[in-house]
């Protein structure tokens, strides 16, 4: 359902700068710039979803099982070691602690969140700065520059797949995804 979205949304390479040679090319430019301003918001909303529900599902797991910890990067730890060792291997700590810094940037703006996801994922500012541009006046936000790609959010899926499916205590537990 999400792909599905998001593939519906139109998204242009580049976006056209200066002036423009007709109404109709001037008119192209700013629905172009919608476009992308709209499907940049609708990825960032899918990442909050996901992060909100698995934070929700993780504190009660974690509260069943007796794991009290504040600390985000601890609380997933501490129950991965629970699980699975496996979690650990494949570094599904590190995308799910990503996910969770990606929606505090979103949700609040420039902070220690953004200062610290931009160190340890600078990929998700490498994109092209015209492919949304913003149109507010004044200096952009570092935060508003991030830009979460469908592979991101495929990983952050999958991560979420893969962690319940190794906590899950029945046989025949689901441990992986393919998409």
């Amino acid at each position: 359902m999400v792909e599905v979205t998001l593939n519906q949304l139109p998204v242009h390479s580049a976006l056209t700068m200066g002036k423009a040679e007709t109404l109709t090319e001037f008119l192209n430019s700013c629905a172009a710039q919608v476009d992308n301003y709209i499907a940049n918001e609708a990825i960032k909303a899918f990442v909050l979803t996901f992060d909100g529900m698995f934070e929700r599902q993780l504190r009660r797991w974690s509260i069943e099982h007796h794991v009290r910890e504040e600390d985000w990067k601890k609380l997933i730890k501490k129950c991965i070691n629970i699980g699975s060792h496996r979690l650990a291997e494949n570094k599904i700590d590190d995308v799910l602690i990503e996910m969770h810094d990606v929606a505090n940037v979103v949700r609040h703006g420039d902070g220690p969140s953004c200062k610290k996801l931009r160190t340890h994922a600078p990929h998700l500012w490498g994109n092209p700065p015209f492919d949304c541009y913003d149109l507010v006046p004044g200096n952009v936000p570092v935060s508003d520059e991030i830009r979460i790609q469908s592979n991101d959010l495929r990983r952050y899926a999958r991560a979420i797949f893969r962690f319940w499916g190794h906590m899950d205590t029945l046989p025949d537990a689901a441990l992986d995804c393919s998409y």
